[in-house]
């Protein structure tokens, strides 16, 4: 099955985005066959633009205490409270993580130089970063790994209160199959109800992709079509609404 998520509001829009930019680090680092320091270090900077914002921050910890607050409400199950002391423990976290904002490089000059030449139009060249150069030679594939991890550390209570958040929102989703001989269906939102996501799942077999737009009433679905394909125009697919 394929998933396709859309977000219905700017909030979960910017958790999705730094969420994906951690994944894609994360996936780089692990890959041993095609290990890229280029993309490692352009996308540990697109970590620090995004993930190092102060309000960003503030922000997680007043959804989770929210939703801690939510959970304690309910019925006091082993699994609600071992979510709600997970949450506590993440939010401690956040509290006592020390962040810099921006492109703060601490002194590291190798970095900062980096980070300069990834902005320019040829990008990182090592004909014109000698020093680049040798730090390519001197290192192996466990060294370079170490060296993101090492500048991911404090980052990582960022990254696991976004991932815990999102995995909270995904886990409330209510899918219900849907079928359409259109290339269009529109699915109403209760406008009283904090919306969020829709997830949206496909057959890998499919041939057709969702293309969403929303507003506070509905959620608009155009369905794309490989154009290879000679399949009939019905879709099968399920639809579901994700609210914290």
């Amino acid at each position: 099955m394929i998933k396709y998520e859309f977000p219905l509001n700017e909030r979960v829009r910017k958790f999705l985005r730094i969420e994906e930019i951690f994944k894609r680090m994360e996936i780089q680092i692990t890959n041993k066959k095609k290990f890229s320091v280029y993309s490692c270090f352009n996308t540990y900077f697109d970590i620090m633009a995004t993930a190092s914002r102060t309000d960003l921050k503030v922000e997680l910890m007043q959804e989770i205490e929210k939703q801690r607050l939510k959970i304690s409400t309910k019925i006091k199950t082993k699994k609600n409270i071992s979510i709600n002391n997970e949450m506590k423990r993440i939010r401690v976290k956040l509290e006592k993580s020390k962040v810099s904002t921006g492109f703060n490089f601490g002194g590291d000059k190798f970095l900062h130089e980096l980070k300069t030449r990834t902005d320019s139009p040829s990008g990182i060249v090592i004909t014109d970063f000698p020093e680049f150069q040798f730090w390519l030679e001197a290192t192996s594939h466990v060294d370079r790994k170490k060296y993101f991890n090492d500048k991911l550390k404090d980052f990582m209570p960022i990254k696991i209160a976004i991932g815990s958040l999102m995995d909270l929102l995904r886990s409330n989703v209510e899918v219900k199959a849907m079928e359409t001989k259109t290339d269009a269906v529109q699915y109403k939102l209760d406008p009283l109800l904090r919306n969020d996501l829709v997830i949206i799942t496909l057959p890998v077999t499919s041939k057709f992709f969702p293309n969403i737009s929303s507003n506070k009433y509905a959620v608009n679905v155009h369905f794309g079509k490989n154009l290879a394909s000679t399949t009939s125009k019905l879709v099968k697919f399920k639809l579901g609404i994700a609210s914290f």
